[in-house]
């Protein structure tokens, strides 16, 4: 599947299309079962790319030199496994995006009602601040009473849920 939009450029060389640069997007970095042996072999697939810059074919045993990669990755904080192979770890910079708290919700949702309703006549503008307010407090709510279990595991809410009410 990592082959699929590469093209053969040189020799053993392969690379995107043109003077391209592929990203593979990993979802769920840290979901890969471990096999009998307790090894990741998906893991290991991109731990050797990102080494080495090259993986094997294994049909026509000879080595292929992939080049003009990237490699992003994104990872559950809830499930799966919570350590990832130091080794291929070391190739990412890690970035771990919380929450933001009631006052930046606030003002972020601010600006956007108060550019929606900028169209409106009235006093509407008076009503942004309790829809904020009020949707905030009700997502609140809803993240304290309804939490993530086995049975419940869609119980996730965050800022995209928000902002689908707004």
């Amino acid at each position: 599947m990592m082959e699929q939009n590469l093209e053969k450029k040189a020799g053993k060389t392969f690379a995107p299309k043109g003077t391209s640069k592929l990203i593979y997007f990993v979802d769920d970095l840290n979901m890969p079962a471990r096999d009998p042996y307790d090894t990741q072999t998906a893991i290991a697939l991109l731990r050797q790319h990102r080494d080495y810059e090259h993986w094997y074919d294994k049909s026509k045993l000879l080595m292929k030199d992939i080049h003009n990669t990237q490699l992003i990755a994104a990872m559950n904080p809830t499930a799966g496994s919570f350590t990832v192979n130091p080794r291929l770890q070391r190739h990412f910079w890690l970035l771990a995006v919380g929450m933001p708290d009631q006052g930046s919700l606030s003002i972020i949702y601010q600006a956007y009602l108060a550019r929606h309703f900028a169209k409106f006549k009235g006093g509407i503008q008076a009503e942004i601040s309790p829809i904020i307010k009020a949707t905030l407090s009700l997502h609140a709510d809803v993240d304290r009473c309804f939490k993530k279990t086995a049975q419940n595991f869609h119980y996730q809410f965050n800022c995209r849920h928000l902002t689908n009410v707004f």
